[in-house]
């Protein structure tokens, strides 16, 4: 492996011979919190940019990420979708969406489906920092952080102007039909934008399987957002609705090659998030030291409802919601060679949460153990300064220190005590970047992060599903942040026509919180949900044990006026270790990934794209991973797909694509999924912008 990924960065080195000016470098904010290049970064740094998002048809958000540097996708069923970053998932990596936290009080540290409520057809940009980052960002910033940027529609000239657009779209493997209509009017310093998304999809198709019932679903968006800059001034107001009604946890239904199906009806019955978000900017000088501002205030509630049919005899209903409030504050000053970011957050979550059970035999419904401590709360502070020094032009040092204080309150239930849980962090990191040429970069970059133990560590409560003989969760306030110390080192390279990048990694996590399953105590009948006369299996979260993750990142890609290769490689080893116990291999480690692809740019009205994505087999599997029924106990086969694109613009603004998927209808499975990959079918798509 690591010697295709030397090629991948030697060919560019043999074949760009002069020393042109650096280009094809996308800008990026979310490894140092301000604009700069990928070049620059002392960090691995994945963009993806507007047209790239354009060209795809995702049906989640993570769909645009698959096949890209220092990434793995899984998803459990259609309409869910994670990223995998560096080994980590869930709450071990950090979501942002324009800046503020996606991440709230239950996100697990497991596969979940809460990116899934990011309308993937409302966005301009996305970043993926690889690596910690807990300096900036605080908790959970550990595998890295994952930032999508909503669009911002600007205007020129003092008057009215107004711009519109039609997405419209139609899949044969999922019978999908999805719309967007957008539209923005404005003029200079002034905009008012916003669109609404419909998508239907159908029963999903699969190679070996046909159509796997269920796994239809339908989702509804819609957004908008104000703008207005008077002079140095700006000010930003923007709402976000995303919703999915119904949506069948496809895995607990029909099974897994890993085991038998666990539910007979499940749903999240519905999943929801709203986001409210004002931002203030200030581009100029205040009091000769501050020179710019930025606050940003917002609020983000989601709905995580859902119906499960365990039996013949009941049926149940969880109702979990989020409310997230966060305010951010951050200002720079520069002094010559030293830059200084510094500034503080402050979130606070509380959590709604109960449960129902209701008899099919006569219909009566009665109050079960909440999922979590009904009225939690999560209170979350943090203060950082982050300093970029160039002690020479091809020189550039980074590095910052973080202060967090997280509190969070478990109020008392009737079958757990009240709890306050305090936890404390300070994070550092240290980064460079040197010039060897201008057009190779060398950078390294130490960093430490940490991830607080949040309420489903700490307050998960009630019966454990389809467990024999009984087991139930027992709620453990004495847990301990994890921490993970991680080091990279590799070669960025940018020239008129190349961008390569080649990272290798090592990660230390320690204190990893996983469940006990069980710890060998027996809970009475009554006590913690238990209903068993004989008692109960008790399991509970404790920090149990030690991870030793490392991998090779490669991406490769050359540009011309019609012609554009690109590829990617990625490879990550992880090995877990617990007290007095051998090394296992680590949980969820993605196989050796990939993409290879090119577009073809005959003429300038239209394109033909080709590209295969790929995975190697993974049989590496631990404990969690052989008695996940998703998983096949023998390991995940490997796999490659081959996709085509044909792109033709009749006229200025409207685009109309075929897209072919999967064309030799390999049966696949994406390590971790709950459902096979789509079998081979079409896309058409129509998108119409005016200019």
């Amino acid at each position: 492996m690591s010697r295709w990924s030397l090629l991948l960065l030697l060919l560019p080195l043999a074949l760009a011979a002069e020393d042109a000016p650096v280009s094809l470098d996308p800008v990026q904010v979310t490894a140092g919190r301000i604009r700069e290049t990928v070049f620059e970064a002392p960090q691995g740094v994945t963009v993806v940019g507007r047209e790239q998002i354009e060209r795809q048809a995702p049906g989640v958000m993570s769909d645009l990420l698959r096949g890209e540097p220092g990434v793995f996708t899984q998803s459990s069923g259609p309409g869910q979708g994670i990223v995998i970053v560096r080994g980590l998932k869930g709450s071990e990596v950090l979501h942002l969406v324009d800046g503020m936290r996606l991440n709230n009080a239950f996100f697990r540290n497991s596969p979940s489906q809460y990116i899934a409520l990011i309308d993937p057809y409302a966005l301009s940009r996305i970043e993926l920092l690889r690596g910690p980052a807990g300096t900036l960002y605080g908790s959970d910033a550990m595998g890295g952080v994952l930032q999508v940027f909503t669009p911002e529609e600007r205007f020129g000239g003092a008057d009215w102007q107004t711009r519109a657009g039609l997405l419209t779209q139609y899949g044969s493997a999922s019978q999908g039909q999805l719309g967007r209509i957008s539209g923005a009017i404005g003029r200079e310093g002034l905009s008012l934008a916003g669109g609404i998304s419909y998508a239907d999809y159908g029963h999903r198709k699969t190679a070996d399987q046909g159509r796997v019932q269920p796994s239809a679903y339908f989702s509804r968006a819609a957004d908008a957002k104000l703008l207005w800059e008077p002079g140095a001034h700006e000010a930003m107001l923007a709402v976000q609705h995303f919703e999915v009604p119904s949506l069948p946890r496809t895995f607990e239904v029909t099974g897994g090659p890993g085991g038998e199906p666990s539910s007979l009806q499940a749903f999240f019955r519905p999943n929801s998030r709203d986001f409210l978000h004002a931002r203030y900017r200030y581009r100029g000088v205040l009091g000769g030291v501050v020179e710019g501002l930025e606050i940003h205030l917002a609020r983000q509630v989601i709905d995580d409802d859902r119906f499960r049919q365990p039996n013949s005899s009941r049926v149940e209903n969880e109702f979990n919601r989020s409310t997230l409030d966060g305010l951010t504050l951050q200002a720079e000053s520069d002094w010559g060679p030293l830059s200084l970011r510094y500034g503080g957050e402050w979130y606070r979550d509380r959590i709604a949460s109960r449960k129902t059970r209701t008899s099919l035999a006569n219909g009566e419904t009665s109050a079960d153990i909440s999922l979590f401590p009904d009225g939690a709360l999560e209170d979350s502070r943090g203060l950082y300064l982050f300093a970029e020094w160039r002690p020479q032009p091809r020189w550039l040092v980074d590095t910052g220190l973080r202060y967090s204080h997280i509190e969070t309150e478990l109020p008392a239930t009737p079958v757990s005590a009240a709890a306050r849980i305090r936890d404390e962090a300070l994070t550092g990191q240290i980064g460079t970047a040197f010039r060897l040429t201008p057009r190779l970069n060398w950078v390294s970059n130490l960093g430490r992060g940490f991830r607080a133990p949040n309420l489903f560590d700490l307050g998960t409560l009630g019966r454990r599903p389809n467990s024999a003989p009984e087991q139930v969760n027992v709620p453990n306030p004495g847990l301990r942040p994890e921490t993970l110390l991680s080091l990279e080192s590799g070669l960025k390279l940018r020239s008129r026509q190349w961008r390569a990048e080649l990272m290798a990694w090592a990660s230390r996590y320690e204190d990893k919180i996983e469940p006990r399953e069980p710890t060998g105590n027996t809970v009475p009948e009554g006590q913690f949900g238990c209903s068993s006369a004989s008692g109960c299996l008790e399991v509970r979260s404790e920090n149990l044990s030690e991870l030793r993750l490392q991998g090779v990142e490669s991406t490769l890609r050359w540009l011309d006026a019609r012609w554009e290769g690109y590829a990617s490689l990625n490879w990550t080893y992880g090995q877990e270790s617990r007290a007095g116990a051998a090394r296992t291999p680590a949980n969820r480690i993605p196989p050796l990934n990939g993409q290879l692809g090119g577009l073809w740019r005959p003429r300038s009205d239209g394109y033909l794209e080709g590209f295969l994505q790929f995975a190697a087999r993974q049989d590496r599997l631990d404990d969690d991973d052989l008695s996940d029924i998703r998983i096949d106990p023998r390991g995940t086969a490997g796999w490659v797909t081959l996709n085509t694109r044909l792109g033709w613009t009749p006229q200025p603004g409207l685009l109309l694509q075929l897209e072919g998927r999967n064309l030799l209808d390999a049966a696949y499975r994406e390590h971790g999924s709950g459902i096979d990959g789509e079998a081979r079918g079409v896309l058409l798509s129509l998108r119409w912008q005016t200019p």
